[in-house]
């Protein structure tokens, strides 16, 4: 098989997070990592008297984690806002994101309703100059894939 032309790199990605599943906010400007964790599918094995080997099925899949990194500001309704009013009151938060910057054709990932499990406070050092950074860590069931459609993520 020859060697890929169309790798692509995670600076074009674009992620959103929602409240309620439908209505999106573009927090693309903040984020800056998007990582996934989990999601092992369990297996069964069994031996018989016959055979060398183990008969081995399938199972369910384990929640997945969604970490998404971004940058601290305490302005209203921006991305560390969204995230801490999520883990404090316990709701619901979706996240979807795309790593060819969710225009018309690009592939998109969408979770599921899931609980923000870390506390998303920011956190520092005086000795750096570094923008302060504050984490989403989201567990979720699952992640669905998709085309985004004609109009893409607006």
């Amino acid at each position: 098989m020859a060697q890929t032309t169309s790798g692509m790199a995670a600076s074009d990605m674009s992620v959103w997070l929602s409240t309620d599943g439908s209505n999106y906010t573009d927090v693309s400007g903040f984020a800056n990592s998007v990582e996934i964790d989990g999601g092992e599918r369990e297996t069964g094995e069994a031996y018989t008297f016959t055979g060398d080997t183990a008969i081995i099925k399938a199972g369910k899949r384990g929640p997945l984690t969604v970490t998404v990194r971004g940058i601290y500001t305490e302005t209203a309704s921006e991305y560390y806002d969204m995230v801490v009013d999520a883990y404090e009151a316990g709701s619901a938060l979706y996240v979807r994101w795309s790593p060819g910057g969710g225009d018309s054709g690009d592939l998109g990932f969408t979770s599921q309703a899931g609980i923000v499990k870390n506390a998303p406070y920011p956190i520092g050092e005086a000795s750096t100059a570094e923008p302060i950074m504050t984490e989403l860590v989201l567990e979720v069931a699952y992640v669905t894939e998709a085309a985004i459609g004609t109009a893409g993520w607006s």
